[in-house]
């Protein structure tokens, strides 16, 4: 039913017919919420990611949620909206600040990973294919949805990889 449902959603923007191992991917996540009792049984909910397109140097991915609560449902992910700007407004000039002014609702993460131990995303979007700049993003799986809680930026065209972070509560509660 997810690749149905994925399918439906997306033929317009997504490779909704790719096969093989990458084009679809499965975990299953086992967790608790901040409120359960202690002694609750795990929760269960099961991540589907789907490869959606392919460029030079990136590659965006689709993802679902199942959870007997609440079905299937499409994730969307929070990503700041940045606000850049260069010397003589000319990107490869000199970069000359980075501010985050509001936040979005991405539905598809590029280069993106799941991890199952510390149960997050990753993202890492090359903004060029040298990979000098770009931005990268941790979203962590708690109490049933993601949460972004990590974003760095290069947004510098410099030829080095010197990102900053323009978002952190990775040391939160």
């Amino acid at each position: 039913m997810p690749k149905k449902t994925f399918a439906a959603s997306h033929q317009a923007q997504c490779d909704t017919a790719k096969e093989g191992d990458d084009a679809a991917l499965s975990y299953k996540i086992s967790y608790h919420n901040k409120t359960d009792a202690a002694d609750a049984p795990a929760s269960e909910a099961r991540l589907f990611r789907f490869f959606c397109q392919m460029g030079a140097y990136n590659e965006t991915h689709v993802y679902y949620l199942w959870n007997e609560a609440d079905g299937l449902n499409e994730q969307h992910f929070a990503t700041p909206e940045l606000d850049i700007h260069y010397e003589g407004d000319n990107p490869d000039g000199k970069l000359e600040s980075v501010s985050v002014i509001g936040y979005r609702s991405e539905n598809a993460l590029v280069n993106s990973s799941f991890d199952d131990k510390t149960m997050t995303l990753l993202s890492h979007a090359k903004w060029r294919g040298v990979g000098d700049a770009s931005s990268d993003g941790t979203w962590i799986f708690r109490d049933g949805a993601f949460s972004l809680i990590k974003y760095d930026v290069d947004a510098s065209y410099d030829g080095e990889i010197n990102p900053e972070t323009v978002l952190d509560y990775n040391t939160g509660p």
